[in-house]
């Protein structure tokens, strides 16, 4: 019935309910809820903040470590299985989104990462993301979506060549 009632929207090939669930930080934007919006038909979003919470296996591994490679490590590992689960309880449906903030220090890792593991759309907020078409050139059918807060965040991302990859829809 509500398929009915919205249009579709269209992002990188994919007829999405024209809703999308936000990234939410550590333990909440998880892939049960991502999984679970994108079987709806919408887009869910895995939030990339500290991942390896929801995996005993690798919190044993890394709770008592100062190691930060270790640590993002084990987040890319965590971020990996994440998505391979959001995928299977979505079932082909919708679209798997993850949340990075521009602002952490693994930034391009995260980006890097999602894409490798097969995210649809990556979702960056938290700064500008002017290299966002850079690090995901190899892997074109991903939708880059910033999050800008103002006039002059969005004039910076159109003045730099970002319009055609960061604004996947087609008009």
């Amino acid at each position: 019935m509500v398929e009915n009632i919205l249009k579709r929207l269209r992002i990188q090939g994919k007829a999405l309910l024209p809703m999308v669930q936000g990234g939410m930080g550590v333990g909440i934007s998880a892939h049960r809820l991502a999984g679970s919006v994108a079987a709806l038909g919408a887009m869910g979003t895995i939030s990339s903040v500290d991942l390896r919470r929801h995996h005993p296996d690798l919190m044993k591994r890394t709770h008592k470590s100062n190691d930060a490679d270790l640590i993002d490590q084990a987040n890319f590992e965590a971020l990996d299985r994440e998505i391979e689960k959001a995928r299977l309880l979505a079932k082909g449906s919708g679209a798997i989104a993850v949340n990075i903030m521009r602002a952490v220090s693994q930034y391009a890792g995260y980006v890097r990462q999602s894409c490798e593991s097969g995210a649809d759309a990556v979702v960056v907020g938290a700064g500008l993301p002017l290299d966002l078409p850079e690090l995901t050139a190899d892997y074109p059918n991903v939708a880059l979506i910033p999050i800008l807060s103002d006039a002059r965040g969005i004039q910076l991302v159109l003045k730099n060549g970002c319009a055609k990859t960061v604004c996947p829809m087609p008009l």
